[in-house]
């Protein structure tokens, strides 16, 4: 049996938002590297273990969270 999607479309708008935001603070020396690639990393994480409150409120605010971590 196929597994129904856990995303909605407004979840996917909010998933490719984030990365963006990832990828223009590092473009922009806002972050670091390896806060890009651990922002990115703990997303994947979660959608790894059906954890999808915890991705969708990285979706939201992510951006903040990773300008906070080194």
């Amino acid at each position: 049996m196929k597994k129904k999607p856990e995303l909605t479309d407004k979840d996917d708008a909010n998933m490719k938002s984030f990365i963006g935001c990832v990828l223009e603070d590092y473009k922009g020396g806002v972050i670091i590297k390896e806060q890009a690639v651990g922002g990115v990393t703990h997303v994947m994480a979660a959608l790894d273990l059906d954890n999808y409150v915890e991705a969708r409120e990285w979706f939201k605010p992510g951006r903040k969270f990773i300008r906070e971590t080194v």
